[in-house]
């Protein structure tokens, strides 16, 4: 009779623990006099699906470039990274399927053809025509082959440097001629230039099947070359990102090889957040120190360990916050965003020119929608959890994850906001929910008071501002620059209280300015 009273007890305290627990809340302390980095945007790579997408309808085509870049129904992304093909040798068969990107000098003694790579060019022209601010990105997986020590453009026995001793300016002239082609013929202007893709990876070898270049040695000579070659082209709108290694540890041991004449040709820092991901907080400080944007300028779930689209999403949104709130990037970027299976945002059917956004395009708005380019993320002191001021609607962003198979309780902490709305509008994905808008959530006492269902990416998003845009005059020609949505000298500045801040975070006085 004792025993089953005890165990009785035990129950009754076992069901209360769970009560409290599931009762339970998680204070986020949401902090705009902490602020971080300034952030340019989301964005892409066009490589490979452009090259097989561009073969469709105009029609089909440009409705996966609305799905791309419309902010309220799309993606919203702002930032796209053209892949200059190198192009393989004549009788190589080897590469995936729209992986054989053309280049546009097929042989050392041949002419540039300019009629080539005509399909990934057509989606180019497509964003072009939505009329929308983009920042554009070019970049190389490989030289062309006739430069490859291997004679292939997929890589080198055992996965050694590829490119030959004597062919480094031979390389930088086909790159900037490119870019020149671009800008003079085509009306496109490149702000980086990217000449490595995951050069230390040490997996590029020949007859595998894309295009990829070993460059773990001689990254800094390459950088100087490069950079001279945009200098006498007189291509100054454009310089150099690096490394885009696969690893952030990689990154962060490269990064330190440059001397300062290298570094004075790079205005960007590349990398992507497949592994190393420890390193993120010591690359973010790199980027700092050298006052350089830093993009995480591909992603995808390489080392995911499984499950369904809801998983991959859920571990992918955790990849983004995470990337944006140690690494403090600039930007943030996709790469397969139109793939089957778990690496795209958008499943295409090549055959019927159809695409259908799945459940990690949801996930992927429910950033990019709200947190728009030339905002500053601020201090949000939880994991699993980003917030952001986005000057250009004056709203404050708030994106909670939950990864757990159970809700979470959570009270946003809005007490350092001078003025506040009485509700704040709430967005979620979830296994069965799409980016539903849901019922706007009352705001009391300068707390919000959420509850995160199991599994779901939540967006609230609080009007706590007049939208704000900065206008600077530029070299002194009187034209004014609108510099939330991108400055090609480098700078994106955003207006924090009496203050203005650059990309990393850093106060600076802003001259001979005009705020509207």
């Amino acid at each position: 009779m004792l025993g089953l009273s005890l165990m009785k007890r035990w129950a009754f305290i076992a069901v209360l623990f769970a009560m409290v627990s599931a009762q339970a809340q998680t204070t986020v302390i949401v902090d705009p006099n902490k602020p971080r980095q300034n952030f340019e945007g989301w964005g892409m790579s066009l490589c490979w699906w452009a090259h097989g997408v561009g073969r469709w309808s105009a029609a089909n085509y440009g409705h996966v470039v609305d799905l791309l870049v419309d902010t309220s129904t799309g993606l919203g992304y702002n930032i796209f990274r053209y892949n200059i093909g190198g192009g393989d040798q004549p009788g190589h068969n080897h590469m995936r399927q729209y992986g054989d990107v053309p280049g546009y000098k097929a042989t050392e003694a041949g002419a540039y053809d300019w009629t080539a790579d005509l399909y990934q060019r057509n989606i180019v022209t497509s964003i072009v025509a939505k009329g929308r601010p983009v920042i554009w990105e070019a970049f190389s997986n490989s030289p062309p082959w006739w430069m490859t020590i291997s004679g292939c453009a997929a890589g080198n026995t055992s996965g050694a440097d590829n490119l030959k001793p004597t062919y480094f300016n031979a390389f930088a002239d086909y790159l900037t001629e490119v870019v020149k082609h671009f800008r003079d013929s085509w009306g496109v202007s490149f702000r980086t230039l990217e000449p490595f893709n995951e050069p230390s990876a040490g997996w590029w070898t020949i007859n595998n099947n894309q295009e990829g270049c070993g460059f773990k040695n001689e990254q800094n000579s390459m950088v100087k070359i490069l950079g001279r070659s945009l200098q006498t082209k007189g291509l100054s709108a454009t310089t150099i990102a690096a490394a885009d290694e696969n690893s952030i540890a990689d990154a962060v041991t490269g990064i330190g090889k440059y001397d300062d004449t290298a570094l004075s040709f790079v205005s960007q820092m590349n990398v992507h957040s497949y592994n190393g991901k420890t390193s993120r907080a010591a690359y973010g400080a790199i980027g700092t120190q050298k006052a350089k944007r830093l993009w995480q300028s591909e992603s995808g779930p390489l080392t995911w360990p499984g499950g369904n689209q809801m998983a991959v999403s859920l571990w992918m949104a955790d990849v983004i916050i995470r990337d944006i709130k140690e690494m403090k990037s600039n930007a943030w970027l996709d790469w397969q965003v139109l793939d089957g299976g778990v690496w795209g945002s958008i499943t295409p059917n090549y055959t019927a020119q159809t695409a259908v956004p799945n459940k990690r395009f949801y996930m992927h708005a429910g950033f990019s929608r709200f947190i728009r380019p030339g905002s500053q993320i601020i201090d949000s002191d939880k994991d699993s959890t980003l917030a952001a001021l986005v000057p250009s609607t004056g709203n404050l962003v708030v994106v909670i994850l939950n990864s757990q198979t159970t809700s979470r309780n959570y009270v946003v902490d809005l007490s350092r906001f001078n003025t506040l709305p009485a509700t704040a509008s709430a967005y979620r994905t979830s296994p069965n929910e799409d980016l539903v808008k849901l019922t706007d959530i009352a705001i009391t006492t300068k707390t919000l008071t959420v509850t995160a269902m199991a599994q779901s990416i939540n967006t609230y998003v609080v009007h706590v501002s007049t939208p704000t845009f900065i206008y600077m005059r530029m070299n002194g020609t009187g034209s004014r620059l609108l510099l939330n949505q991108g400055n090609p000298n480098g700078l994106i500045l955003f207006p924090f209280g009496n203050e203005t801040r650059d990309l990393r975070g850093k106060s600076i006085p802003l001259p001979n300015s005009v705020r509207k």
